[in-house]
């Protein structure tokens, strides 16, 4: 019962976490988006032409400019609980169409492909590095196991990735950019197709072509959580259920497996959950390093600066599957306390979510 009501209430808070995103972008388009393009749609106007009423309340109609902010929302809102994103809407021969609905879920599959293959290659190298580090203080595996991590985290994952990228191009079977599909579609056929051509798909080439991108994400990542880990295990060998298991014979690496680690584990789980909006933040740089179309180059491109103009959809279906990459990868993880921990998983998961909200919710 108490995990229920736990579960239910972090369920409410990612719900009020999602609606408060989405309020927040409403009013920083509607803040920033209020001289729309009218000269873009209507040639004449571009020449120098002044603009009519018709078509100056053509493009508020199409920027959304004339019509109720809460109506806006709350329709939003509503599509949204539909598993709709929204649709594009454009100007065509004086007239507001549809431009088809939006769909990032390419840029979602590619951002996500990055995170959870990257954060697995953390988890597989910084458990033992951190171990060896930890249980070694001062030896020549722990100086050059700090060192190795202290320049990593100097480092800027973009000059990581085109470093990585440099080095990748010297091997045959090593793609270095692009992004194939996990799942392989047949070849198109048409004038601009050779007849021997075959599509990049299927699980060997996803997995070849993200082998650098989960490197550079991993390497960046590793020295952090090789030292959290190194501090968490040099401090838990010292407690007294590890002195005990010692004296009742257990080997080093069964203490460890069994007592340091787990302990350690729940550490890392806390800083895993405090980094994953980090973690999207450097993918941005390693899909522009790697020529990799996912939501970080979409964000960057519809928010920066690059578009003339600020698509509303477009950009409400990035934060809300960034938002909800963030959320569920919360959730996830304090989940995982009770899992790893059912004694106190609960407990802990509510500490941990109560000091990152600061109480705001």
């Amino acid at each position: 019962m108490r995990a229920a009501r736990y579960l239910t209430g972090r369920v409410a808070r990612a719900v009020l976490t999602l609606l408060t995103m989405i309020a927040v972008t409403f009013a920083l388009y509607f803040a920033i988006e209020t001289n729309p393009p009218v000269g873009m749609f209507f040639p004449d106007v571009a020449k120098g032409t002044p603009a009519t009423k018709q078509q100056t309340e053509l493009v508020d109609h199409l920027f959304y400019l004339d019509r109720s902010k809460v109506g806006l929302y709350v329709s939003y809102v509503g599509h949204l609980v539909r598993g709709d994103l929204g649709h594009r809407t454009t100007l065509v021969h004086g007239r507001i169409v549809d431009a088809g609905a939006v769909a990032p879920y390419q840029q979602l599959r590619v951002t996500l492909s990055i995170l959870l293959g990257g954060a697995l290659l953390v988890v597989l190298f910084s458990l033992p590095l951190g171990a060896v580090s930890g249980t070694r203080i001062g030896s020549w595996s722990d100086r050059v196991i700090s060192f190795g991590a202290l320049v990593f985290v100097c480092m800027h994952p973009m000059m990581l990735g085109l470093i990585l990228r440099s080095a990748g191009g010297r091997v045959d079977w090593l793609p270095t950019s692009g992004y194939c599909t996990f799942v392989k579609h047949p070849a198109p056929t048409g004038g601009f197709f050779p007849a021997d051509y075959k599509p990049c798909g299927g699980p060997v080439d996803w997995a070849t072509h993200l082998i650098l991108p989960w490197l550079t994400f991993a390497l960046l990542f590793l020295a952090l959580y090789t030292r959290m880990i190194r501090a968490s295990v040099a401090e838990t060998v010292q407690e007294d259920f590890v002195r005990t298991a010692r004296a009742k014979g257990a080997s080093q690496t069964r203490v460890l497996a069994r007592h340091v680690l787990p302990s350690a584990g729940l550490r890392v789980l806390t800083m895993v959950g405090m980094e994953i909006g980090t973690a999207i933040g450097v993918c941005i740089y390693i899909e522009s390093a790697f020529g990799m179309s996912g939501l970080g180059i979409a964000a960057v491109t519809e928010l920066g600066g690059a578009q003339l103009f600020l698509e509303l959809p477009y950009m409400l279906a990035i934060v809300v599957l960034i938002t909800l990459i963030v959320i569920v990868g919360n959730l996830v993880v304090d989940l995982l306390y009770a899992v790893l921990d059912p004694r106190v998983g609960v407990q802990k998961g509510a500490q941990r979510t109560k000091s990152l909200v600061g109480g705001v919710f």
